[in-house]
């Protein structure tokens, strides 16, 4: 079951940094098969919810036509919340068709209810959008999303062709973590200029509730809630084309008091993201979000904290959920992905009850120091999510250089299946110091590695990658297949068990400097 590499392959091993950003090229608008998952249990998550009798408005009524791409019916639908909303708030309801919008903004006491029969749909040119959304609202009380119908962000219009030719569906018959990130980056769409944003976007919101609503193909990030409070996300479907760069599922910053329940999500990108950046405009913790009840596919990380954070996130609770990837290949980057990147305090974080299969590196817990808000501004950050380079002037150097923590965490009951790498546990050295992450009690873990051979990847040291984006396929093959851990304070196992692939050259565990 080993495998060792060939001149070619170690040219390749030296060419791991490299990004298969395409930058150039025009907008690539075909639908590829395996672009969308074969398993979307859309009728198991969301239900038809009965029109409302009373205080309803009906976009119609205000001029909305239906299938007809030729309109933008934002001018409509804005003028019926507009109404609504003047006369104390109710529903404004879409109904009968399909309908083509640019940027719909929401306000207090607003719903918006799109009829199982309906699609609100993306502009396809990318053109004329008032905010950076599809759904946007800030500073509303009680706005509410639900209906049981689709809103579409058409975000397979707005990439870039991809390296490959066609998505990858045959795993791999070695376990080589390099190729498996560039074959992961050569399939995806990165952005063209033309993209637009984000398919909902809600900003300084309070007493959100959004369920029974289907949101699909989203150009950037899907449902992103900024500064918020008090939301209830549940029996929502996410259905996003998983090729299309940068499309996370659910993205809090800076929002406190989510609950997260009876979601399915299907995409490119991370599935559930916690962030919380000053680069973003986040300046305060964010705590008390809860999650429970999804399954998540996703290309990347299923449920994770970071990348971006600054200021602190904590008291998080994760259970009774599957991740897990269907058909494409590789599988997802990782299950779980606690990280502090750029100097938040990550702590008192429970995560219970978890079934995977096909995530790579099952949990990924990561303290580093790249302190990126002494690089970027908020414009600059945009930019470079967007693939352009660009320097903006961000805080002093001082401002959060190393003051991350990760501490306080407790996962058990977790059941992995078809992993490629070990779970990994890491803090850093840099400056000639030494942050640990602390507190950290694994419990009940049933692993099982899968069963293909794998590259020997011996090497005299592990960087300490410190300074770099944090992932765990950064590390590359471990000399370990159960548990790889560096640079942690009171790390606990309990009832951990892995089963290896036949004849593997690595240990079980691996630690080091792990008091």
């Amino acid at each position: 079951m080993k495998y060792r590499r060939n001149a070619f392959d170690k040219l390749n091993t030296l060419l791991f940094g490299k990004d298969l950003r395409i930058t150039e090229g025009d907008r690539y608008t075909e639908e590829r098969e395996f672009d969308y998952s074969s398993y979307c249990p859309v009728e198991k998550y969301v239900s038809s919810v009965p029109l409302p009798d009373e205080n309803a408005y009906y976009i119609t009524d205000f001029g909305a036509r239906a299938n007809d791409k030729t309109v933008d019916n934002s001018v409509f639908i804005n003028r019926c919340v507009d109404e609504c909303s003047k006369n104390g708030g109710g529903t404004v309801i879409v109904r009968g068709g399909e309908y083509t919008a640019k940027t719909v903004i929401l306000k207090s006491n607003v719903t918006l209810f799109v009829c199982p029969d309906s699609v609100l749909i993306a502009e396809e040119s990318g053109e004329g959008f008032e905010k950076p959304a599809l759904i946007y609202a800030s500073g509303a009380k009680n706005v509410s999303l639900t209906g049981g119908g689709v809103i579409n962000g058409n975000g397979h219009l707005f990439g870039r062709k991809p390296l490959f030719d066609k998505n990858l569906t045959e795993p791999d018959d070695i376990i080589d973590v390099i190729k498996m990130r560039r074959d992961n980056r050569a399939q995806l769409r990165f952005a063209h200029p033309s993209k637009y944003g984000k398919l909902v976007c809600f900003e300084d919101c309070e007493d959100i509730k959004i369920n029974n609503v289907i949101l699909k193909d989203s150009a950037y990030w899907t449902l992103k809630l900024t500064r918020c409070k008090n939301a209830v996300i549940n029996n929502l479907a996410i259905n996003n084309n998983r090729h299309v760069a940068n499309t996370d599922g659910i993205d809090l910053m800076q929002s406190s008091d989510v609950i997260i329940k009876d979601c399915f999500i299907s995409t490119a990108d991370d599935g559930i993201v916690l962030k919380n950046a000053v680069w973003d405009g986040c300046f305060d913790e964010m705590k008390n979000v809860s999650v429970s009840g999804c399954e998540i596919i996703s290309r990347t990380n299923a449920f994770k904290i970071g990348t971006e954070t600054t200021n602190a996130i904590k008291n998080v609770t994760v259970e009774n959920c599957r991740f897990f990837m269907t058909d494409i290949y590789p599988g997802s980057v990782s299950g779980i992905s606690l990280e502090s990147a750029d100097g938040a305090k990550v702590e008192n974080i429970t995560i219970r009850n978890i079934e995977m299969n096909r995530c790579t590196c099952p949990v990924f817990i990561r303290l580093c120091n790249r302190n990126r808000a002494s690089k970027v501004n908020e414009q600059s950050a945009s930019a470079i999510e967007f693939g352009v380079k660009a320097k903006g002037k961000g805080l002093s150097k001082k401002t959060f250089d190393m003051k991350g923590e990760v501490k306080n965490i407790l996962i058990e009951n977790v059941k992995a299946e078809s992993i490629e790498l070990p779970v990994i546990i890491a803090g850093f050295r840099q400056k000639g110091k030494i942050k640990r992450v602390k507190n950290i009690t694994l419990k009940n873990f049933d692993l099982t590695y899968a069963n293909k051979r794998e590259i020997i990847d011996r090497r005299l040291f592990i960087p300490e990658y410190s300074k770099t984006y944090p992932e765990c396929w950064r590390f590359r093959n471990l000399p370990a297949y159960a548990l790889w851990a560096r640079h942690a304070e009171n790390l606990k196992t309990e009832n951990f068990r892995c089963s290896p692939a036949d004849g593997t050259w690595k240990k079980e565990k691996i630690l080091k400097d792990v008091k």
